[in-house]
């Protein structure tokens, strides 16, 4: 790689120079520059442009590929990758008797995509559907596509060539991106294979704004056909339609959740905006009955059990002072320990 006398700033006139800065350092996390040779991390081209094609940054030589990762490249990284993946499509549209190109237009749809959005693909395949949502995003939005195989990236890109599109060869276990950098962040088809699913969704996540939208989804029979005759046939022609939708992966700012089931309900999908931590909550809005108190209290105010003879006791003698058990609690215990403070002595 080069060294620092050798890198040479790339031209603020470069068609894709405004597109970079969506860009950090997958392991240090640090911001990338462009230079000549793709993209530096301040010491260094860390990063090269694949095939010197500016369009296209490869961020994988330098990161170890996991198990998981090498099963992926080996099914999609090799000359015939593409013929395979255009088959599989084709017959799986067939068989679910489904047009693609309605299919592809109604799941984008569920993007909300308007003009000026920063779009990001993951794992984009051979493209169509960053054709399509360059469309919805006009002159002054960005779409990034993101894909682990060079060879998937290489037939998108052959086909994609705008100012506003930017491909990245990366891991989605670990994307190329800054935190909180885009509207929308979208993925179907190939998660269920990336092998830590929660780290995925984690990362699909953190790269989107907070109030952005995240959708995601990939094979899983819905619940309803489990057990079926139906469920049966499918699962035994491809095992991972045996996954169920990873709802308990999903991070616990995950607002707006929709989970949906598309093709033959045995695609799950996905959809949630992530929040600033819990959805919001008052938990001291006040009971109104004979236990009174509130969500807060009762959680975090609990005391040792009494007598079922005390407790029924505790609640007459309420209902006598038409006040709550728990205002009764407060009150009771309140002077209970007012009277057993330690009293200064006398002088």
């Amino acid at each position: 790689m080069p060294r620092n006398s050798q890198i040479h700033t790339m031209s603020a006139n470069s068609p894709h120079a405004s597109l970079y800065e969506a860009f950090r350092d997958p392991v240090t996390h640090v911001d990338l520059q462009p230079v000549r040779e793709g993209l530096a991390n301040g010491s260094s081209t860390a990063f090269e442009f694949m095939d010197g094609d500016p369009g296209v940054v490869d961020f994988m030589a330098p990161s170890p590929a996991s198990a998981a990762d090498e099963a992926n490249l080996k099914m999609y990284n090799d000359e015939s990758s593409t013929e395979k993946y255009r088959n599989f499509l084709r017959w799986l549209f067939k068989t679910f008797e489904v047009d693609e190109d309605w299919f592809r237009a109604d799941l984008l749809s569920r993007l909300a995509i308007t003009d000026g959005m920063k779009v990001l693909v993951v794992g984009c395949g051979l493209g169509e559907d960053v054709a399509l949502i360059q469309n919805d995003i006009g002159a002054t939005g960005q779409v990034h596509a993101q894909d682990i195989s060079k060879s998937m990236v290489k037939a998108a890109r052959a086909s994609i060539h705008a100012p506003n599109v930017c491909f990245s060869v990366s891991n989605a276990l670990k994307l190329p991106y800054k935190s909180r950098y885009f509207d929308v962040v979208f993925h179907f088809g190939g998660i269920n294979l990336f092998g830590d699913l929660k780290q995925a969704i984690s990362e699909l996540e953190r790269v989107c704004k907070i109030g952005g939208r995240v959708v995601f989804g990939d094979e899983g029979i819905a619940p309803h056909l489990r057990g079926t005759e139906y469920a049966d046939v499918l699962i035994h022609n491809n095992p991972l339609w045996a996954l169920e939708a990873p709802m308990r992966e999903l991070p616990s700012n995950a607002d707006a959740v929709t989970l949906e089931y598309l093709l033959g309900n045995c695609f799950y999908l996905i959809t949630f905006t992530p929040g600033e931590g819990f959805p919001k909550v008052n938990l001291d809005v006040p009971h109104v009955g004979a236990r009174g108190g509130s969500a807060r209290t009762r959680y975090y105010g609990r005391l040792e059990g009494v007598s079922v003879e005390t407790k029924r006791k505790l609640l007459d003698a309420a209902q006598a002072r038409g006040i709550s058990m728990h205002d009764l609690l407060e009150q009771v215990i309140g002077a209970q320990l007012a009277d057993a403070q330690p009293r200064s002595p006398q002088t």
